[in-house]
């Protein structure tokens, strides 16, 4: 009994701390405009203001997991709650430009920390980790979605710093909260003090490096999906826009908020994914799911690529259910690959790949759109997955290579012990 109360515990505080991850990271391009106004800057300096918040929102994944891992995650979570919740409440005080740049990095800097310590509190203290991590993964979502109305709200009620002081004020009340609760950070599970050879050592450290080069090639595959759907939708899939516009005066409005309409409908199907996947992760050999889910992909990937309207969009909701439901998946493969104390490191290494290489898909996307079109996007989307799907058939094999070497070794370490 105890034990599902601190699993609770662990799941709500993780869940929130997601949320409040992607809520900040969107609450800064949502009030763009006001900033604009406030500031008196082009929209091109504002969106340079933040900059270094989301640089070192990645760069700061791997030592965030080291540092969790040495002085535990469920304190760190709490100084992701802290640090970032007052970085930003400063930055809405402050009304020097230097400044505001200082605590918006400071605020990037103490995020970074919160997918590390989170998955690692998450792998090591809640027994079903994928339908866990599925339900984190869809509060993260909510918190992308949810944060231009919330901070078109708050900026309407009061301005983008009484957004900021609002939002910061809810993340230090979290974070009181985890410390009152008293949350407990131990491992439910049964550590293995069974020693394995250098060979085997290695083999596992070959198939943590494979799945390093799939979670890269996803996280490429993800941004460069992220950044083009909402202008595909809103110029090859305008069936909403014309009713929309009926209501309003302004067409490039209307084209706007129905391509919005539409991106969050197909975002939801990916929310289901997640939960989806995480569901089938705590039943399922997790490396046949994995090859499954992203050789979905593959084909609608191709099919994106030629459609339009609401084929289009109803391909892009199968794209998005099967790409976050394999997050779950990938989480729990790299729970699985990982000794529980540097648990939060790995998935520092794993944060690194997917926000700092998955960035450059900003440059990629744009060849691909000058030189091609913006069509032929999907068309390399479809071959990174491919790719991946191989790379993840090459997994199952070296997994496969090393379960046949220890059933040998057992096999012949029980012959020898009958011939005694």
């Amino acid at each position: 009994m105890k034990t599902a109360k601190n699993e609770t515990k662990i799941l709500v505080f993780t869940s929130l701390a997601h949320f409040l991850f992607h809520y900040y990271a969107m609450l800064f391009p949502a009030l763009a405009i006001p900033l604009m106004l406030s500031l008196k800057l082009n929209l091109a300096d504002v969106f340079k203001l933040g900059f270094f918040m989301y640089l070192l929102m990645g760069i700061g994944s791997l030592p965030a997991g080291y540092l969790s891992d040495r002085f535990g995650k469920k304190n760190s979570i709490i100084v992701f709650f802290l640090g970032s919740s007052i970085s930003l409440i400063l930055a809405a005080l402050t009304h020097n430009r230097a400044a505001f740049i200082l605590f918006l990095g400071m605020t990037g800097l103490f995020s970074s920390i919160c997918h590390p310590a989170v998955m690692g509190l998450i792998s090591v203290g809640i027994k079903n980790i994928g339908t866990a991590l599925g339900i984190n993964g869809v509060s993260g979502a909510i918190g992308l979605t949810s944060a231009p109305f919330i901070g078109a709200l708050l900026n309407w009620i009061g301005g983008w710093r009484f957004a900021f002081i609002v939002s910061g004020i809810v993340g230090l009340l979290s974070g009181i909260m985890m410390i009152i609760s008293k949350v407990e950070e131990r491992s439910i599970r049964e550590i293995s003090i069974t020693k394995t050879d250098n060979t085997s050592k290695n083999n596992r450290i070959k198939q943590f490096i494979i799945l390093s080069i799939i979670m890269t090639l996803g996280g490429l595959a993800y941004r460069a999906n992220s950044l083009v759907l909402p202008s595909y939708i809103e110029i090859h899939a305008d069936f909403l826009s014309g009713l929309l516009g009926s209501f309003s005066s302004g067409l490039s409005a209307a084209n706007i908020m129905a391509a919005s309409v539409l991106v969050s409908i197909a975002y939801i199907f990916g929310m289901a994914g997640a939960l989806f996947g995480g569901k089938l992760a705590d039943r399922y050999e997790l490396k046949r799911l994995y090859l499954i889910f992203y050789f979905i992909v593959f084909p609608t990937s191709l099919l994106m690529a030629s459609a339009s309207g609401f084929s289009f969009v109803m391909l892009a909701s199968v794209y998005l259910f099967f790409t976050l439901g394999t997050q779950p998946i990938e989480n729990s493969l790299v729970a699985k690959y990982t000794p529980e104390k540097w648990r939060s490191t790995a998935y520092g290494i794993k944060f690194i790949l997917v926000f700092g290489i998955g960035s450059t898909a900003v440059y990629i996307v744009g060849w691909i759109k000058k030189a091609y079109s913006l069509a032929a996007v999907y068309n390399a989307i479809a071959i990174v997955m491919i790719s991946i799907s191989i790379l993840i058939v090459i997994l199952i094999a070296v997994a496969k290579t090393e379960e046949s070497r220890l059933k040998n070794r057992l096999a012949a370490t029980g012959n020898l012990h009958r011939s005694l």
